[in-house]
């Protein structure tokens, strides 16, 4: 897997957080695939040390204070019908 393919997985699978957390996330795991191939990895190398899209996203979510991840989860499950 490259580094493009892991971080639209890994942004698919932070669907349910803010658009801020996620590319957050996502930044944060971009950066960590960076220093690995400057430290001589291949893009390949460096992303399978990473672990996979899911692992990440499951760590994320469990670093997550559990009051946003709900937050988020109901603001995306909640729509409002305008008093119909």
């Amino acid at each position: 897997m490259n580094k493009s393919d892991f971080l639209s997985s890994l942004r698919k699978q932070l669907a349910g957080l803010s658009d801020e957390d996620a590319a957050k996330a996502v930044e944060y795991y971009s950066e960590m695939i960076d220093d690995r191939i400057e430290s001589g990895m291949t893009e390949e190398e460096a992303v399978s040390d990473v672990g996979t899209p899911e692992s990440a996203a499951k760590e994320i979510l469990m670093d997550m204070p559990i009051t946003k991840v709900v937050k988020a989860k109901i603001k995306k499950e909640r729509k409002l019908s305008g008093g119909e």
